[in-house]
């Protein structure tokens, strides 16, 4: 009978892999593809509204699901280029970073000898203007700068948590298919804004090294884990 319990345990197919001490803190997020948080949002928001999103296409009337798949398209473009870079210069780069609990994402984390960056990616079809302190979309004033700077300092915040070390982290815009991008003064003196993904390879490149390979290595370990990016729970009342 044990003989026969036993053939018949083993005849049972093996559990799949991922079943096997599930982690969530080892939940590898260098798999993440470029896009994904956006393209995800879109297809949310096309299973809650398909009358709407459809009615919309047909009239040509732009909505939150088209305006986040094209966010996503050039998160595509802009993610792509940089895991070619980061292949070729020895750089570390995630995309769609999950921070936080409310569905939150960084577009894309760069992890080099130049420190950490990070990366806000901007698809717009109307010219954009940026100075000193704001930038426009169509002559209208967006708060593209606040954000970036907030997203950075996030991220400073919760990597220096995850790894016990100040991790500076430095923000940049970048913006895809805009048709003219007018820059006054050089810009925000804190924020890097760039006209197109070309010109990003060329600014990281002329970066100042101020991290050992051990320090990069160290800071793009925590990074990949899911946990670096929730922050410390608040304990219960």
């Amino acid at each position: 009978m044990v003989r026969a319990a036993f053939r018949a345990v083993s005849a049972q197919p093996a559990p799949p892999a991922h079943w096997v001490v599930p982690d969530p803190d080892w939940d590898d997020l260098s798999r993440n593809e470029p896009g994904a948080a956006a393209s995800a949002r879109a297809r949310e928001l096309r299973r809650e509204h398909p009358l709407l999103t459809t009615a919309a296409g047909l009239l040509g009337i732009r909505t939150s699901a088209q305006t986040f798949a094209a966010g996503a398209r050039g998160e595509r473009t802009v993610g792509r280029q940089l895991s070619r870079w980061a292949a070729r210069y020895g750089w570390h780069v995630l995309h769609a970073v999950p921070v936080g609990q409310r569905g939150a994402d960084i577009d894309h984390v760069v992890i080099g000898p130049f420190g950490v960056v990070t990366v806000n990616t901007k698809t717009t079809g109307t010219t954009v203007w940026v100075g000193e302190h704001a930038l426009t979309l169509g002559g209208k004033s967006v708060d593209y700068l606040r954000q970036s700077r907030q997203e950075a300092a996030r991220a400073s915040r919760l990597l220096s948590q995850a790894t016990g070390h100040q991790v500076p982290v430095q923000p940049v815009i970048v913006f895809v298919r805009a048709p003219r991008v007018t820059i006054r003064r050089g810009g925000p003196a804190d924020v890097a804004v760039l006209p197109s993904p070309r010109l990003l390879r060329r600014w990281l490149c002329r970066q100042q090294s101020v991290l050992p390979p051990s320090e990069v290595a160290a800071i793009y370990q925590a990074a990949r884990r899911p946990s670096s990016w929730q922050g410390r729970p608040r304990p219960p009342c």
